[in-house]
Order: structure tokens, then C-alpha cells, then sequence
């Protein structure tokens, strides 16, 4: 009976021994597991910032704009963990919602819908250095420029289920008249291709800055933002009463009525079915550099103010 008890006793000791054993093992693994994946997310995000400062601002991407409302959802969200998690970032220079989005943008090859935002992690590792480039700060400027001041659909919906007006994504489609050029806007076209009965609403507050006809663009109205962009609402039939150049606007304020102004001298129209073409500009290094607003409106889309016509 001693001699079972004996090697029972050591079977156990054996047991706990080789236990211990296993369980300094299993921390000792996931200990270096830990540290290799910090040191990769650092090294993955070292390699990324040397990445943007090398590579600059791809205009063309920058341009066409991918963005939509989930990314912007997903930003607002990590933004507020930042400074819920560090109170004393609050305030900080860059750390904001532009800031957030200039970061993911030059991170994931100027399309977030496709490849996601920015982790928080890589986000607050990075910024400190990516913030002081100049491509950066210029990236930075515009974002803030275009979607600052963004309230309203540019066309109020009826007050019906009735569908009153149809667009699509002719970012840089071609365009012939006055010679080969590329669509530098979006078309907003009425269903019912009457004149003069679908409301333009500012989408911002601002200052109307230009007004009046142009040839390719007919009876227009520019209007300054007060973060710097440049909405631009073109081929109006007619323009609100009383509006004029340098007047202080709201968002949703009536600007004029859709129509099908243009493609010639002042007063030319019927050239083309009644729409709106809108434009989204910002002042770049190169000059006034034009924007892809399709993508902007999908987001607005629930932002449409109501409008009682007829």
C-alpha cells in the first residue's frame, strides 16, 4: 500500500512539475507573440509614414473622391474613442475628424470604401510625423474646404413618393461642345424635363461669390463657403428674387429653379434636357481644382430638405 502511495505521490509531482512547465511555456509564447505583433503594427506603420512622406498627393485619386456615409460613420466614431480614451488630446491640432480622414485617405489609396479607415493604433502612431509634411497640411486644407460646411441636398424633395429627379457618376465622362473636355461635375436631371419647377438649395452656408450667365454653364450661381470651397450650381432657369453677388446665404436657402440654360449666348436654352450640374471646386497650389461631388450626394441624400411645389 506505501509503495502505491509513493508512486502515486510521484506521478503527481511529476504531473505538476511538467504543468508548471507547460504554463511558463505557454506565457513565455505569448509573451514574444505580443511583442512581435507590437513591434509589427510599428514597423507596419514606420514603413507607412515613410510611404506618404515619399509618395506626395495623387491628384487624380484625391479628385474622384470614394468616400461615403459609413466612412464617415467609422471616423466620427474612432475620433470620439480618441479623446474619450485621452482626454488631454481634446483640442490637439489634428485631431479631428479632417485629420482622421486626410490619414486614411493617403493610408489606403484615396478609397476607404473599398480598403477600410485607418486603426486607431497606426493612426496615433503616425500623425505626429505625417502631419508635418506639406502634403499632408495641402491634403488636409481641402478636405476640410468641401466637407466643413455640408448640410443639404442640393434639390429639396417633393412631398410625395414621386421620384423627381435621377444622376449618375460622369465624373470626367467626355464632353464636345466648345471642344473635347471632361465633365468636371455631376448632372442632376429631372424626371419631368419641365423648366423652371424643381427648387436649388444652397448645400452650405456662404457668400454668393459669382453670378450670371456663362456660356457653358448659362444662369449660375457660386457660392464661397465659409471653410473655403466653392459650390458651384449651373444651368438654372431662373434665380431667386432679390439674390445677388456678395449676399450672405444659408444652407437650404432657395438659390433658383433648375433649367436648361446654356451652350450659347445669354438667354440660350433648350440645348439639353433641364438639369442641374453641380460642381465642387477648392483653391489648390495648381490653381482652382475641381472635385467628383457624385459621391458627396449619395451621402446628402438623406439630408434632403422638403419643398412644397407643385
Amino acid at each position: 500500500m506505501k509503495r502505491l502511495l509513493r508512486k502515486a505521490e510521484k506521478i503527481y509531482n511529476h504531473l505538476f512539475r511538467t504543468r508548471r512547465i507547460f504554463f511558463f511555456y505557454l506565457v513565455l509564447l505569448i509573451s514574444v507573440l505580443f511583442i512581435t505583433g507590437f513591434e509589427m503594427k510599428l514597423l507596419h506603420t514606420e514603413i507607412l509614414v515613410k510611404q506618404i512622406k515619399q509618395e506626395g498627393i495623387d491628384y487624380d485619386a484625391f479628385r474622384d473622391l470614394r468616400i461615403n456615409e459609413k466612412v464617415i460613420r467609422k471616423i466620427d466614431k474612432k475620433v470620439k474613442h480618441i479623446v474619450k480614451q485621452h482626454p488631454r488630446l481634446k483640442g490637439y491640432a489634428y485631431i479631428d475628424n479632417i485629420a482622421y480622414l486626410t490619414f486614411s485617405m493617403l493610408a489606403k489609396d484615396y478609397n476607404p470604401v473599398a480598403h477600410g479607415v485607418s486603426d486607431v493604433d497606426t493612426f496615433l502612431r503616425g500623425i505626429g510625423d505625417v502631419a508635418g509634411t506639406e502634403s499632408f497640411q495641402e491634403l488636409y486644407r481641402y478636405y476640410k474646404a468641401i466637407f466643413s460646411d455640408l448640410m443639404f441636398f442640393p434639390v429639396p424633395s417633393k412631398n410625395s413618393k414621386e421620384e423627381d429627379i435621377e444622376y449618375w457618376d460622369t465624373w470626367y465622362d467626355l464632353r464636345k461642345y466648345g471642344g473635347n473636355r471632361r465633365h468636371e461635375g455631376t448632372d442632376l436631371m429631372a424626371i419631368e424635363n419641365v423648366r423652371g419647377i424643381l427648387p436649388v438649395v444652397s448645400m452650405t452656408d456662404g457668400i454668393v461669390e459669382n453670378m450670371g450667365w456663362l456660356e457653358q454653364g448659362g444662369y449660375r450661381i457660386g457660392i464661397r463657403s465659409e471653410a473655403g470651397g466653392y459650390f458651384y450650381y449651373a444651368h438654372l432657369d431662373t434665380y431667386a428674387p432679390e439674390l445677388k453677388k456678395g449676399d450672405k446665404v444659408i444652407a437650404g436657402q432657395l438659390l433658383g429653379f433648375m433649367g436648361d440654360s446654356g451652350y450659347g449666348s445669354e438667354g440660350t436654352i433648350g440645348k439639353f434636357d433641364v438639369h442641374l450640374h453641380l460642381g465642387i471646386y477648392v483653391d489648390s497650389i495648381m490653381g482652382e481644382m475641381s472635385i467628383n461631388p457624385y459621391y458627396i450626394l449619395k451621402m446628402l441624400e438623406d439630408n434632403r430638405s422638403g419643398y412644397l411645389y407643385e
